[in-house]
């Protein structure tokens, strides 16, 4: 009997990254193999963002155009994991009907058995009861990459920023044990892997009772396992960072210069409304002691534009904020409602047109500041882990700085997964060009 095959389509962010991982290996684990393509797959999985409308309609949308395969191949089966089947629970068989099951954040682990199931009895399954449980803790070997990956620190938030639905769809926070993310750093590192990336909703308040010193000491600990060679982390919320973070940043080696801010706002009223927690006036501080304990580091971050009620003022009070601290990069949205976060109460009265112009302005001013940045570096020399290979330029290879800035410069695929020197000639706003020193 042919072993059946898996393809799995991620929406959102990283740590929808990682539990896509997470689950691709438990399949394997239980004889899957993984799919090439979606057209070629006995099962199809979705791993769903509702962050944002956009991403939930685009899903919604790519389920559905599986229906002609889900009629030529009725014994396919099609689930949904993630933030969307959280938000919807026993709907979304309704809203999608060609689904054969829906598993929401806590029950990843649970989709090997679902499956199966299914494939047995053919009953629909809905899967939503544990996503405020501690996860069990498992360590499948299959990773996407060879030489970086990603470690999740810990799920959920406490936050409630009002526009947020996260903490609504992955539970309440709960931090990791520290010795359990060590010993997951110390297997990928025995296995060659140069560079982890921690992921948390909040990574500065984590937390956890083999640990006293917080993310500070986790980051302590994890730069002493031999072989890695680089740490990440991501996100860091502002009301929590701390110059304590910054110099750890300078004083552990393997900690990268990168540090992603959120932003959301420049005004301090939609910030209130926001309910992050922190002013116009701290952000600016915190952006001045990074800069300051951490020279030559990279600073990126997330802004809305559009939040009820954001008036000219408010806009250009964010759009200063961004020309004053000339950000590397920034991720920029327009606010959409996503009930049931406190925000969807309100009457989203920001004209559409308004907040294209909006967006329109902030993403110049951006590509701006990235060019600007990046300009800073021709010239330099700059250390840089070979990723793969480029796809649209097949003589290069593609790396990231510790800086997190893309580099594309010439080399055979030996260079995969090490650190080489690379003297950047030129730039754009998103990549440096260089070659091996």
């Amino acid at each position: 009997m042919n072993k059946k095959s898996l393809y799995i389509r991620t929406f959102g962010c990283q740590m929808n990254v990682r539990d896509s991982e997470f689950v691709m290996a438990l399949m394997m684990e239980e004889g899957f193999t993984q799919a090439s393509s979606i057209e070629d797959a006995d099962v199809i999985l979705f791993n769903s963002c509702s962050i944002r409308k956009h991403a939930e309609d685009r899903l919604i949308s790519n389920i559905a155009d599986l229906k002609p395969l889900k009629k030529k191949r009725p014994g396919v089966v099609i689930g949904l994991m993630g933030c969307t089947a959280q938000s919807y629970k026993d709907e979304i068989l309704k809203k999608i009907p060609i689904l054969d099951f829906s598993c929401g954040p806590g029950n990843e682990s649970d989709i090997p058995g679902i499956v199966k199931d299914i494939l047995e009895n053919r009953c629909p399954v809905i899967a939503i009861d544990k996503v405020n449980e501690k996860r069990p803790e498992l360590f499948p070997e299959y990773r996407e990459g060879r030489s970086k990956a990603f470690i999740s620190i810990g799920q959920g938030c406490d936050n409630y920023c009002s526009y947020c639905i996260v903490p609504y769809v992955r539970g309440h926070e709960k931090s990791r044990d520290a010795r359990d993310i060590l010993k997951e750093a110390e297997a990928l590192a025995r296995r060659g892997f140069k560079e982890i990336t921690l992921l948390g909703q909040n990574v500065n308040s984590y937390k956890s009772a083999d640990n006293k010193n917080g993310f500070v000491g986790l980051l302590e600990s994890l730069n002493a396992i031999k072989g890695i060679e680089r740490i990440r982390f991501m996100t860091s919320h502002p009301k929590d960072a701390s110059t304590e973070l910054f110099k750890a940043m300078t004083r552990l080696e393997k900690v990268c210069e990168h540090l992603h801010l959120p932003l959301q706002s420049g005004s301090d009223k939609i910030l209130k409304m926001m309910n992050r927690r922190y002013t116009r006036k701290k952000y600016l501080k915190l952006v001045e002691d990074y800069r300051s304990i951490v020279p030559g580091g990279s600073i990126t971050t997330d802004v809305i534009v559009g939040f009820p009620s954001e008036t000219d003022k408010d806009f250009k009070d964010t759009f200063r904020l961004m020309n004053e601290v000339r950000f590397d990069s920034a991720f920029t949205f327009k606010y959409s409602p996503r009930p049931p976060a406190k925000s969807s109460q309100l009457k989203d009265n920001v004209p559409s047109e308004v907040k294209d112009a909006r967006l329109k302005a902030l993403m110049d001013i951006q590509c701006e500041s990235s060019l600007m940045r990046n300009e800073e570096l021709i010239g330099n020399a700059v250390a840089v882990l070979a990723d793969c290979r480029n796809e649209k330029h097949p003589s290069t290879l593609t790396g990231r700085t510790k800086t997190n800035k893309t580099v594309v410069f010439e080399g055979n695929d030996k260079l995969i997964g090490t650190i080489v020197d690379v003297k950047i000639e030129s730039v754009k706003p998103h990549t440096l060009i260089g070659r091996i020193c």
